[in-house]
């Protein structure tokens, strides 16, 4: 339940996030987008319809044609964040704030819309469009995500053109640009692991202390040292990257002539570092 509760508040603050941007960036400086919001914008730069109106109605649509994919967690993640970024876009319009500069308004309009999304991905949720679908590439084909993202916003900021003129078109790709890095770069701060590759004749002592000090999961691979012409015993353990210098410092103390190799870990699903669970991706 403490679970659901900490998802839900994520997605409220990536709604809120994504709302100020659009209507204290994008809009005074007359920028598209892609996804329902790019098709919401073209429609009030074109007939004055509110941007909270449509994003709502269009989102529907599109969660209607999705929801036989989609489990009910889902539905109701994504149902909450398109809901709220309406809700928020209606409460912040009155507001006559606005940054009227192209370049800052690309720069922190990203840094907010980015950060927006990825704290609603990160929940495991969507605002719908085509965040829903690049969501749904991701979990069912293993898509990436900020790639698909990107590819389908392409078409609809294309077609903006004829809205905002092909300059501040060239100007909304930089703005989707940077608003797809700073998603990279907030998912990466939510989940980035190091891997660690051991090699010690204190294999059991070193798997003790990492199991039961930092209360990380280790497993023993029986391999063979070729150049020593011996058994081997390797640890492998996936760790959060701030434990990695206090983990390093734990091995040299017990065995300096230990081997270790470090890895980059681009994503761990399941187990202790999951965000998901496979009852979440499938009907």
């Amino acid at each position: 339940m403490k679970t659901i509760y900490k998802d839900i508040l994520l997605i409220i603050l990536g709604a809120l996030l994504i709302a100020a941007s659009i209507q204290f960036f994008v809009i005074p400086n007359k920028l598209g987008d892609g996804s329902t919001v790019g098709i919401a914008l073209v429609l009030f730069y074109l007939f004055h319809i509110p941007t909270s109106i449509s994003t709502l109605i269009i989102n529907l649509i599109f969660i209607a044609s999705a929801y036989k994919f989609l489990t009910k967690k889902t539905i109701l993640y994504t149902v909450v964040g398109t809901a709220m970024v309406s809700i928020f876009l209606n409460i912040l319009s009155p507001i006559s704030f606005g940054i009227h500069d192209i370049i800052l308004g690309i720069v922190f309009g990203a840094v907010v819309m980015g950060a927006g999304l990825a704290l609603i991905f990160i929940a495991d949720g969507s605002t719908g469009g085509t965040t829903l679908m690049a969501y749904l590439l991701n979990y069912t084909k293993g898509y990436n995500f900020s790639k698909s993202l990107f590819y389908m916003d392409s078409v609809i900021i294309l077609a903006s053109i004829f809205a905002i003129g092909v300059n501040n078109t060239l100007y909304t790709f930089i703005f989707v640009y940077l608003c797809i890095k700073v998603v990279d770069l907030t998912i990466e701060g939510f989940h980035n692991k190091k891997a660690m590759t051991i090699m010690s004749d204190y294999y059991e002592e070193i798997a003790h202390i990492i199991t039961h000090e930092f209360g990380n999961a280790a497993t023993i691979f029986y391999g063979y040292g070729y150049y020593a012409s011996q058994d081997k015993r390797i640890i492998y353990i996936v760790i959060k990257k701030n434990e990695l210098l206090k983990i390093k410092n734990k091995i040299q103390e017990i065995d300096p002539k230990s081997f270790v190799v470090i890895h980059e870990v681009k994503e761990v699903v399941g187990g202790k570092f999951g965000f998901i669970s496979n009852s979440d991706t499938t009907n």
